[in-house]
């Protein structure tokens, strides 16, 4: 752990960020709990190595630092599953997970800018332009992500 982030600061972090963090994992795995805890604490274990300096905005920052961390890591998570060789014999044994709501079924099945995009300003009320910044895009394209979030979701939920 970096000497300038006290154990009782990480705590506090985590204590305030975790269902956040668990929320944006979980919506990635299509609620696997085992892959969203790993996520989770990979998630934790890259902040405390190089977490965000603290500064004026410092809640705000993390929040999207995690944020946008945990989609990273479970974008990568989900690569090397990918990756793994299965038999359709273990395949068959795998257990179907809890039902999901239409609504998270269809949010998941968005591409994957356009969900992150969908989470951060309608999930957690971050701001196109405060949205646009963690992502790495123009604000314009953070509207565009949604706007086509919208249509796709209203064309598979119905009107």
């Amino acid at each position: 752990m970096k000497s300038r982030m006290a154990k009782a600061q990480f705590e506090k972090i985590y204590e305030k960020y975790f269902d956040t963090v668990y929320r944006v994992c979980f919506m990635f795995f299509h609620g696997s709990t085992a892959d969203t805890e790993d996520a989770v604490q990979t998630t934790f274990l890259k902040y405390l190595e190089s977490g965000p300096e603290p500064g004026p905005e410092e809640g705000e920052h993390i929040k999207a630092w995690l944020i946008v961390t945990a989609s990273n890591t479970c974008r990568s998570m989900l690569r090397k599953h990918s990756r793994r060789d299965l038999t359709l014999d273990s395949a068959a044994k795998k257990s179907v997970g809890p039902s999901y709501s239409e609504t998270l079924d269809a949010v998941m099945s968005l591409p994957e800018k356009e969900r992150t995009a969908v989470y951060m300003c309608l999930y957690e009320g971050y701001t196109a332009a405060q949205a646009a910044k963690y992502m790495g895009c123009r604000e314009n394209t953070v509207h565009s992500y949604i706007h086509r979030a919208r249509k796709k979701l209203r064309k598979q939920l119905g009107e």
